[in-house]
């Protein structure tokens, strides 16, 4: 009987383990909206340009995702502002659908990561 109990636990714990990286079967779980391109090129046109010296609003934005999962997590997204050269992100996406992000100048790399944050990622 013990030995019956000690694998039944065991299972529970892997079964429970298995799902705590899916985030498919979270967003499934918590109502969440999947997020497209579409949605978080959107947003990152609301950013301004981060870059010491430089300003003003993104032009444009360009974002994939390798993943098919209900956030896309990780997202790249490439930056056009006024100024070149255009930025590269490494975008993460939240359940709250804000965002967050870290990046480069594409060929000019800068002593320390760009940040992009935002709120929120609405539609698909």
């Amino acid at each position: 009987m013990a030995l019956v109990l000690m694998v039944g636990i065991a299972g529970a714990a892997v079964a429970v383990r298995s799902r705590e990286g899916d985030t498919q079967f979270l967003a499934r779980q918590q109502d969440l909206v999947p997020v497209g391109p579409a949605a978080l090129e959107r947003l990152m046109v609301t950013t301004s340009d981060p870059r010491p010296g430089y300003g003003g609003r993104a032009r444009a934005a360009r974002c994939t995702s390798p993943s098919s999962s209900g956030l896309g997590d990780p997202w790249t997204c490439v930056v056009r502002y006024p100024r070149l050269p255009r930025v590269r992100y490494r975008v993460t996406v939240y359940a709250n659908q804000s965002i967050s992000g870290f990046g480069q100048p594409e060929g000019r790399p800068l002593a320390s990561a760009l940040t992009v944050r935002g709120c929120c990622v609405v539609g698909a």
